[in-house]
């Protein structure tokens, strides 16, 4: 505590400090600070504390002008300020940290727990995208990703469609990228039901990675496409960057961090599951990004083959207008008739409804 109390009053003090020498170097002055003081300040500001002493630094450079004054920083009390005065000032705080906090990405908590002492671990995000649509494969990514991307959160959280867009664009390019995408389809879901579906693409998508090596000599179809009519399928990609990353050996052991309560049967390499890991470890969440995107790609080109269901909005999902559609057209061969309301209609083999 007294250490804490330390830390603040210098946090204060240099707060004063930078304020009034602004034609200094700003560089300089939060060189030498402490990783907790710079968060102090920042916490004063009302911007993001989380990241490494560096975007601190950086964010502490960009707000600059925004510096407070000394009065601001020693403050009169809230207390005295009127009760609807400091609502409006919490809301804008927040709204700061949140707009601040946009740019960061997830940390690496349990990768970097498990990195240490063991040099050529490779620590595998697995995730996957539709498990709850009524049309369309379920997809499942597994990526290791050396490089930090700004924006990298869980995928669900992303509502642009366009923003994803650019997030996967920026993560198949980044340095060191290894990754896998299983593409398992709605006749495969209907076989084992959609949890083994899931599961198995997982496994598929693991193996994808940690297999890239003896793969890529072989000549494979390497794309996801609509108008591919495997039952299930994986493509992969990759970015070598031997100065800057870690390469695999004979010597390399791979561990994935699964996200959600479950790890799929016979994994290729360790593995444990992280209930909402998309959100809280950044190669998971970077995962759910190419699963994401790469599910929604898929479903705009079903879109163009099967225009009726209007795919391109709803992605599959059980939306009253698609269920509406299933009713009027019956169901296509991308959608999955074991899923509610399509199980309890009767097709013929053209899939129109009979009777």
């Amino acid at each position: 505590m007294h250490r804490q109390q330390s830390n603040n009053r210098r946090s204060k003090r240099l707060i004063s400090s930078t304020t009034v020498g602004m034609q200094q170097s700003s560089t300089e002055q939060y060189d030498s600070m402490k990783v907790s003081e710079l968060k102090y300040i920042l916490k004063e500001r009302g911007l993001a504390v989380s990241g490494i002493k560096s975007v601190l630094i950086e964010r502490l450079k960009s707000s600059s002008t925004d510096a407070p004054t000394n009065n601001t920083v020693k403050g009169s009390s809230s207390s005295t300020q009127p009760k609807a005065k400091r609502a409006r000032k919490k809301k804008s705080e927040d709204e700061s940290t949140q707009q601040a906090a946009s740019v960061d990405c997830l940390p690496r908590t349990r990768e970097m727990h498990l990195l240490k002492g063991n040099s050529n671990l490779f620590v595998i995000g697995v995730d996957e995208a539709g498990r709850g649509p009524l049309a369309g494969p379920v997809v499942a990514a597994a990526a290791i990703v050396p490089t930090d991307i700004a924006g990298i959160i869980d995928s669900k959280k992303i509502t642009k469609e366009e923003e994803r867009e650019r997030l996967y664009e920026e993560l198949i390019v980044s340095p060191g990228i290894r990754y896998a995408v299983a593409v398992v389809s709605a006749q495969r879901i209907d076989e084992i039901n959609i949890l083994q579906a899931t599961l198995e693409g997982m496994r598929m998508a693991t193996e994808g990675v940690m297999n890239m090596d003896n793969n890529k000599k072989k000549k494979v179809n390497n794309v996801a496409s609509a108008e591919r009519k495997e039952i299930s399928y994986v493509i992969t990609g990759s970015v070598d960057d031997s100065s800057k990353s870690k390469t695999s050996s004979s010597n390399s052991s791979y561990y994935t961090l699964i996200d959600g309560n479950k790890v799929p049967k016979d994994m290729p390499c360790e593995a444990e599951s992280m209930v909402k890991g998309d959100g809280r470890e950044y190669s998971i969440g970077a995962a759910s990004i190419l699963a994401k995107v790469t599910r929604d790609r898929l479903m705009h080109e079903y879109h163009q083959k099967y225009p009726e269901y209007n795919l391109a909005q709803h992605k599959g999902y059980p939306t009253a207008s698609h269920m509406a559609a299933c009713r009027k057209y019956g169901a296509s061969p991308i959608h999955r008739r074991t899923f509610a309301p399509l199980k309890h209609m009767e097709f013929d083999a053209d899939g129109n409804i009979i009777g």
